[in-house]
């Protein structure tokens, strides 16, 4: 049975509080050109490939969460729900706008949107070469549980990293289908 969690025809907006004028939105088939343009920019060397962003776009289970700013991409954080398990595909903010504190934004906003689906675990792979990326995760209480050796298709290793997501003890995780894509998520938990 396959769940439906309602991402495709979402209009919804996230306010990120901490940052002045940061606004997410879901991102739709119509952001193809656009998150591809944004992938060349942020992952000079190994851009996901358009037909990969395609299908992660078309995918009921991914979300793909945007910050626009002047016509262009600024932040993008893309998302995969199986079962009980929600992976980071990928967490990219422009070089102009790294160092604000974006990126850990988008990884709250994550794991709200996990305990709202009653997700128990968020995992995500990262380069053992991107020391930065693996600081962020790192204080955001993500641990390493193991090394994947030749990881990425040109060879280079990846951390595989995982973070039980909290749940508030009074609180009982809703079904994925319970959840209406127009329903507010509040990330300052």
């Amino acid at each position: 049975m396959a769940l439906d969690y309602g991402f495709a025809d979402s209009k919804r907006t996230i306010t990120g509080d901490g940052l002045l004028g940061s606004v997410f939105r879901i991102a739709g088939p119509v952001d193809l050109e656009a998150l591809y343009r944004f992938e060349m920019l942020c992952f000079k060397d190994h851009p996901f490939r358009r037909d990969h962003i395609a299908w992660i776009l078309g995918n009921d289970r991914a979300l793909t969460l945007v910050e626009d700013a002047d016509e262009a991409l600024t932040a993008v954080m893309m998302l995969l729900f199986e079962g009980r398990t929600c992976r980071v595909l990928s967490v990219g903010v422009v070089p102009d706008a790294r160092r604000r504190g974006i990126a850990t934004r988008l990884m709250q906003i994550a794991e709200a949107f996990s305990r709202k689906r009653g997700c128990a675990t968020i995992r995500l792979e990262v380069s053992t070469e991107n020391l930065a990326a693996i600081e962020l995760y790192r204080r955001l209480g993500y641990r390493t549980d193991g090394v994947l050796y030749g990881y990425y298709s040109w060879g280079e290793d990846a951390y595989s990293m995982e973070k039980p997501v909290p749940h508030a003890l009074s609180e009982a995780a809703p079904e994925p289908s319970a959840i209406s894509p127009y329903e507010s998520i509040n990330i300052n938990r």
